[in-house]
């Protein structure tokens, strides 16, 4: 089932897209991939609150390596996902140079990631649009966590 830690563009509140999450999953889903996001905090509060209606399933977070800073704008305001100040102050400076872009964009999954599956990440999905090297290279980096999975 699709999960939005942020809650759903179209949905009235967090409360409320939980709510509809648990119905899904109560109506034969499995497992729960997130909506791509930035900010772990969004990620663990999200897991929280849907354990707290009773939902047991795992919870897979989906992680976008930022690969092109314009794009990632457009991307986010279409999705309703949240781009935090951090983001911004990494790579709107990068902005049109796309191998620093790359380099940083790799570097922040990095640690996105290895925070996620220290913290108990069931695993983790990887919205990569096209572009599989960027995530070969994070996964490679993140694997010592995977490997103790």
């Amino acid at each position: 089932m699709a999960g939005f830690p942020e809650g759903h563009i179209n949905c009235p509140d967090v409360e409320t897209d939980a709510r509809y999450l648990k119905i899904k999953l109560d109506a034969g889903g499995d497992f729960v991939i997130t909506q791509l996001f930035f900010d772990n905090k969004d990620y663990f509060d999200y897991v929280a609150r849907i354990r707290k209606i009773g939902v047991t399933s795992p919870v897979i977070p989906g992680i976008l390596p930022i690969t092109d800073y314009q794009t990632l704008i457009r991307f986010c305001n279409t999705c309703g996902a949240t781009i935090p100040q951090n983001v911004h102050d990494i790579f709107k400076p990068l902005d049109g140079d796309a191998e620093a872009t790359r380099k940083a964009g790799i570097e922040f999954a990095v640690k996105q990631c290895r925070e996620l599956l220290r913290e108990d990440a069931p695993g983790l999905h990887f919205f990569c649009l096209n572009k599989v090297e960027p995530t070969t290279e994070i996964v490679r980096a993140v694997s010592n966590e995977l490997k103790k999975r």
